[in-house]
């Protein structure tokens, strides 16, 4: 019961913060759940609910995504997915806290600052290769494909077809990871009992959410998002280096 209203609460908050900052949703549920219950079980979880939303927006913007980048995103992140799965089915739990955490730390500093990684189109494919990865690996793609957008000749993209852009992308490794956790077992009863807990959780911090946006200082938010980001890398390296 403890890890069930763990993963509740977890997801709960991660869907507020995905709607109110735009961003977060698997940086914040990841390292909350991986405190309290296997963290591969966590990185599981955690990518199974992002489905749902990844694919919703990707249909909805369709009609917006970039042509050409698209495409490339798209194969190059795929490319990765398997790379990432062979992460997470032969790393320890230990590895993988550390892992989870190197991932927490490089997102939050290129979020932060809005680092760009330069180097035109081939460094956009090569950070969508570790968006891949990253995703089927730890859950937490986002940082790493932005940052190599924003580097290139794509930066000037307008948010909407940015945003459409990525969710193609997302979608697509989200559903390629959700296949590879099937055929390498990592969709247990657990992390079953896990996904119909979190629906409810991700219902109540979406509303949640939508109300924080309509009140809330955006910078501020941005802000103390970061912070708990930040916070729960900590946390999961402390419990790393007690255990």
């Amino acid at each position: 019961m403890l890890e069930l209203a763990a993963v509740f609460a977890a997801l709960a908050v991660a869907s507020l913060v995905r709607i109110a900052a735009g961003f977060g949703y698997s940086l914040v549920s990841v390292p909350l759940m991986a405190l309290l219950i296997d963290p591969v079980a966590a990185v599981v979880i955690a990518a199974v609910t992002a489905v749902p939303l990844n694919l919703w927006v990707a249909v909805r913007d369709r009609a917006h995504a970039h042509p050409k980048l698209s495409p490339l995103l798209l194969l190059s992140a795929l490319a990765g997915v398997p790379f990432g799965l062979w992460v997470i089915n032969v790393v320890d739990e230990r590895t993988l806290l550390i892992l989870i955490a190197t991932v927490i730390v490089v997102s939050t500093v290129l979020i932060w600052f809005r680092t760009p990684i330069p180097g035109g189109t081939p460094s956009v494919a090569g950070m969508s290769l570790l968006s891949g990865a990253s995703f089927s690996a730890t859950a937490i793609d986002g940082p790493l494909l932005v940052a190599g957008i924003q580097g290139s000749k794509y930066g000037g993209l307008s948010p909407r077809t940015q945003r459409a852009t990525l969710s193609t992308t997302f979608s697509a490794t989200s559903v390629g990871t959700l296949i590879g956790f099937g055929l390498t077992g990592q969709l247990t009863a657990q992390v079953g009992v896990a996904v119909l807990v979190g629906v409810p959780a991700m219902v109540l911090g979406t509303v949640a959410g939508e109300r924080v946006f309509r009140r809330m200082d955006a910078g501020w938010f941005r802000r103390a998002v970061l912070a708990l980001m930040v916070v729960s890398s900590v946390s999961i390296m402390t419990r790393v280096v007690t255990a």
